[in-house]
C-alpha cells in the first residue's frame, strides 16, 4: 500500500477541522454505533451486553482517530490506535463475539462516520484532493483498526484453544 504524502497546510486544515468536528459529535457517534449495532440482529451478542459494555472501547477509538486526523503521519499515534482496537478484539473475544460480528460493529461505525463526513462536508464544502486527504485517513485509520482487532480476536482464540 502506498503511503501518504505530506499533507498541504489546507490538507491539514481539512483534517483539523473534520477532527473537531467528530470530536464534537463523539457521544452522537456512539449513541448512533449502540442503536445500530443492537438494532443488527446478525449481532446477537450485542443484545446479552450492557450499555457501558458496549461503550468501553469506542469513545477510545474515536479519540485515536481524531489525534491521528490532526498529525496523519505520528507512529506514535498509529501504535496507540492500534493498541486500542487489538483491545476491542480482545474485548469481543471475551464477551463470546463471533469474529463476524467484530467486523460488522466496524461496518456500522464507518457507516455512521460516512453520514457525518457527508455533513462535514456540506457544511465545509470540502471537496477536491484536501478532502480526498481527510477521507483517505479516515478510511486507513478505520482499516489499521478492524485489522488490529481482528488479529487480536484470532490471536486469543488460538491461545485458548491450545491450553
Amino acid at each position: 500500500m502506498a503511503e501518504l504524502e505530506q499533507p498541504t497546510p489546507n490538507q491539514q486544515s481539512i483534517g483539523t477541522q473534520l477532527a473537531v468536528f467528530l470530536f464534537e459529535r463523539r457521544d452522537q457517534i456512539v449513541s448512533d454505533w449502540i442503536a445500530a449495532i443492537k438494532r443488527d440482529e446478525k449481532v446477537p451478542t450485542s443484545a446479552t451486553l450492557n450499555r457501558p459494555q458496549l461503550r468501553d472501547d469506542l469513545p477510545q477509538i474515536l479519540d485515536n482517530l481524531v489525534m491521528v486526523l490532526n498529525d496523519a503521519f505520528s507512529k506514535d499515534l498509529k501504535h496507540e490506535a492500534a493498541w486500542t482496537a487489538a483491545g476491542h478484539g480482545y474485548t469481543c473475544w471475551k464477551e463470546h463475539y463471533d469474529i463476524s460480528e467484530l467486523l460488522r460493529e466496524f461496518a456500522h461505525l464507518r457507516s455512521i462516520l460516512v453520514r457525518h463526513f457527508l455533513e462535514f462536508q456540506d457544511l465545509h464544502q470540502a471537496a477536491g484532493a484536501s478532502w480526498l486527504f481527510a477521507a483517505t485517513v479516515v478510511h486507513r485509520y478505520l482499516d489499521d483498526a478492524i485489522r488490529s482487532s481482528v488479529e487480536q480476536y484470532l490471536a486469543i482464540t488460538e491461545r485458548s484453544r491450545e491450553k
